[in-house]
């Protein structure tokens, strides 16, 4: 199989060609540090995304210069030429795969019309994109009995998150723009994302992360304005109002399910953030919010 990306641009974890586990995909890996690179140019066999977690780099795409910066999403298409210039910082850190769009979607064929003019795009990545972006790689880097499985399915669903960027003019994470352009509150809102029910304090916060605590609220302070517990408390909230709105669960159990310690206490937070209650919500007794915007709240 080919290899998508340009040999010797990239350090850290790599999988190429037949050792990728997944159909379609011919290149998979993790790059954390490269102080000495140089540049490269190929052009592209398959489709491309690189999630650009820390640091900062240029490329060249066609000959037009990107730059890729703390959250950015670059998807480039077959047949794209692609030259990697620098980096700004010695320290990088970068996910990316390659693969194939039509083996992808060949199920679907008729979803495959909106790339045919495509050349490359650049957005702000969704935590979706790189947690199951995360989890192919992790599972090619570590595997398992099951890995394959969850490789591929993990896959699947990275696919249907990309074709959604084709099918939208404007795709906008929930989480204010500020948020991703610090990696450190970046993981930290996702890994509150995904493990909201966790008993999460500071101190575990920052060791699970490797930094410091006065960072880590440094880091906070600076892009919303509060605590990283206020943040995770806000995203209990939400996921609690979610649960009560689209599952058959009843109060106690939503609230044990976020992190509440009691209905109680959730339903004192619920009530002083939404201004309903929750079994209000639940009876859908209340006009519908959408409880994401209370994101942007500062």
């Amino acid at each position: 199989m080919p290899i998508d990306l340009p040999e010797g641009v990239y350090s850290g974890f790599s999988i190429y060609g037949d050792d990728v586990i997944v159909p379609g995909v011919n290149s998979l890996g993790e790059h954390w540090s490269s102080p000495r690179l140089k540049p490269v140019l190929k052009k592209l066999e398959n489709f491309t995304c690189l999630l650009q977690l820390e640091g900062e780099c240029r490329f060249r795409i066609n000959g037009e210069e990107i730059n890729l910066t703390n959250g950015s999403l670059l998807l480039i298409a077959r047949g794209a030429v692609m030259e990697r210039l620098d980096q700004k910082f010695a320290y990088n850190h970068c996910l990316w795969i390659g693969f194939s769009m039509r083996r992808a979607l060949h199920e679907e064929p008729e979803l495959l019309e909106p790339w045919k003019s495509f050349v490359y795009m650049k957005r702000q990545f969704l935590p979706k994109h790189k947690s199951l972006l995360k989890t192919i790689v992790n599972e090619h880097a570590s595997p398992g009995p099951f890995s394959e499985q969850i490789a591929r399915s993990s896959y699947s669903a990275f696919i249907f998150s990309i074709q959604d960027l084709m099918h939208k003019r404007k795709v906008e994470s929930v989480i204010p723009a500020q948020l991703t352009q610090n990696p450190t509150v970046l993981q930290a809102i996702d890994l509150f994302e995904r493990e909201h029910g966790e008993h999460w304090d500071l101190k575990r916060l920052a060791e699970q992360l490797a930094v410091s605590e006065s960072k880590l609220t440094k880091a906070f302070r600076v892009t919303t304005g509060e605590s990283p517990m206020a943040s995770l408390w806000k995203i209990r909230l939400i996921k609690g109002y979610e649960l009560l709105v689209s599952s058959s669960m009843n109060i106690t159990q939503v609230a044990m399910t976020v992190g509440f310690q009691s209905s109680q206490s959730f339903a004192t937070a619920f009530k002083r953030t939404f201004k309903a209650t929750p079994r209000e919500v639940k009876g859908g007794l209340v006009e519908e919010i959408e409880p994401r915007n209370f994101f942007h709240r500062k």
